[in-house]
């Protein structure tokens, strides 16, 4: 019967520690966040794929944004979004350039990429400290979604699927070393960003481990290890401080939830955005 019941405290506290391995992560930003959305590459999407997109793509927003109560949150989206809108103008000229090689008009598709160089600097030159950088990033980025749509329904106006799969290949192996420098750039921002919010959470919980934020600053362990820690830290408290922590987490991450999805819909509402065929 001890034995029952011993298994049974072991169950609870795993259970306690994954309720919380969930809470955490929607206040700090993980390392893989960095990642460019598929639905922003004009060479890899199929038709069918895109109408999943579409679907997905307000949800993704909402997700995105929640981080951008502050400027440094703010900054990592727009180099996100750099990254991507760069990559694809790359991309975008390497198949013009196969495309002028099989004496295809491109006249098009390049008419297309100078709208998106323009973007690119306006994302560029986005102030990220703006009260309205949220808006900011939502209208940049669904204009360089409908970019890339436009750019990918011009090509498959002048290729069938085996030509459009043999410039798949050619531009498959892109290497860059601007965008692996905005890859380092990011990857910085985004250690910056979670050493904040790391702090933050401690500060919930009532105790600081500088040498765990560290270690993770340092790339020495992994943010998952971090967070792990720090749940077995909250474990370890009475039952009412450990509930104490766990609403205080609850309710910050109801709270950018809300306000992320109230921003999207505001912004979705007024219909902004010069990349959808025409412009304002």
């Amino acid at each position: 019967m001890l034995k029952v019941i011993e298994n049974m405290r072991k169950i609870a506290a795993i259970l306690v520690v994954l309720l919380l391995m969930v809470s955490i992560p929607s206040l700090v930003l993980a390392d893989d966040a960095e990642e460019d959305q598929d639905e922003q590459d004009f060479d890899e999407q199929s038709q069918e794929q895109e109408n999943e997109t579409q679907d997905l793509e307000y949800n993704e927003t909402e997700k995105e944004i929640e981080i951008m109560n502050n400027s440094l949150g703010a900054e990592i989206r727009l180099l996100q979004l750099e990254k991507s809108i760069l990559k694809n103008i790359l991309k975008g000229e390497m198949a013009v350039e196969v495309l002028k090689g099989l004496e295809f008009n491109t006249t098009a598709l390049e008419a297309i990429l100078g709208e998106m160089k323009i973007l690119l600097e306006e994302v560029k030159t986005a102030n990220t400290s703006s009260n309205d950088s949220v808006m900011i990033f939502v209208e940049l980025k669904q204009e360089a979604i409908n970019y890339t749509k436009q750019f990918r329904e011009k090509i498959r106006e002048l290729l069938d699927d085996v030509k459009l799969n043999e410039i798949r290949e050619r531009i498959r192996e892109l290497a860059s070393g601007e965008l692996h420098n905005y890859s380092k750039m990011i990857q910085n921002r985004i250690r910056q960003f979670n050493r904040n919010q790391l702090y933050r959470l401690y500060g919930i919980i009532g105790e600081t481990n500088n040498s765990f934020i560290n270690e993770y600053f340092n790339g020495n362990i992994t943010l998952g290890q971090v967070k792990l820690q720090m749940c077995k830290m909250i474990n370890q408290m009475s039952k009412e401080n450990r509930y104490g922590v766990f609403s205080e987490i609850k309710e910050e991450n109801i709270k950018s939830k809300i306000q992320a999805k109230s921003a999207v819909e505001n912004i979705h509402n007024t219909g902004n955005g010069k990349g959808n065929g025409g412009h304002n």
